[in-house]
């Protein structure tokens, strides 16, 4: 067992020492292959109940727009205290949040010296039809994702260097998105491989599509860290240079 991290929900799964999780289920006997099977079942299990209580949740608001439900309360504090590795689950199952980023007074919006423009241009203009095309696609600003990129690209890439990794698929996280295809490959029931530059744009959309619809008062800010650090509660530096990207949009000619 221990081989499975532990993984604690409001739905309530937990293993516990005796065993027996708060489902009532005794984990002791479990062979590998009985523990896999049961996870997997948990997910889809949990999946279909915070589909159902989200619906539940909007039926309710559309003839009461005063109504807001116990569910919807408990949701707007406890999702932030999901941890990084359950805020990930969630996003990849498509699941429902309700994130509180703070804001950050002392969060710097400027560009670091090293920042290499010349890059974040040149990965914005390269792909610039596909962003369109899959922004259109799933209905959100073509600007944040230029705007994600861009930054990737010019500070957080390593300046290039790790473009000779990705050719080896040796790379920790891919361009043009600098996606981490091991965690985000699988998502929301479709493989990407995210050394194929149209598959990690597609994913990159999907991917900040997700994290618009599980944040209160959703800013390019608030994005760009999630995206940056998903276990994040507060602005953070990369994310106020995506903010920064996004208003001034360094990629178009001036």
């Amino acid at each position: 067992m221990s081989m499975y991290p532990q993984y604690k929900s409001k739905s309530g799964y937990y293993i516990n020492n005796d065993g027996i999780d708060s489902y009532g289920v005794n984990h002791k006997n479990f062979t590998t292959r009985d523990e896999l099977e049961y996870q997997f079942a948990r997910v889809e299990r949990e999946k279909l109940n915070n589909d159902y209580e989200h619906k539940r949740i909007l039926y309710a608001q559309n003839n009461n727009p005063n109504v807001m439900s116990d569910i919807d309360k408990y949701r707007s504090i406890s999702d932030n205290n999901l941890d990084e590795r359950q805020r990930i689950m969630a996003l990849k199952n498509g699941q429902h949040l309700k994130l509180n980023i703070k804001n950050n007074d002392k969060a710097n919006y400027n560009w670091p010296w090293y920042t290499l423009d010349w890059l974040g241009k040149y990965y914005v203009n390269k792909y610039s039809d596909s962003i369109e095309k899959y922004a259109n696609k799933y209905n959100i600003s073509p600007d944040i994702v230029k705007a994600i990129m861009y930054n990737e690209a010019a500070t957080g890439h390593k300046g290039g260097a790790n473009n000779l990794a990705d050719l080896f698929s040796m790379s920790g996280s891919q361009m043009p998105m600098n996606i981490q295809g091991k965690t985000w490959g699988n998502f929301q029931g479709k493989y990407y491989d995210t050394y194929d530059a149209e598959q990690n744009i597609e994913l990159g959309v999907r991917l900040i599509k997700q994290l618009y619809g599980s944040i209160d008062n959703p800013t390019p800010d608030k994005i760009g860290t999630l995206w940056n650090d998903t276990g994040a509660y507060i602005i953070n530096n990369v994310g106020a240079r995506v903010k920064t990207a996004y208003e001034t949009k360094p990629w178009e000619e001036k």
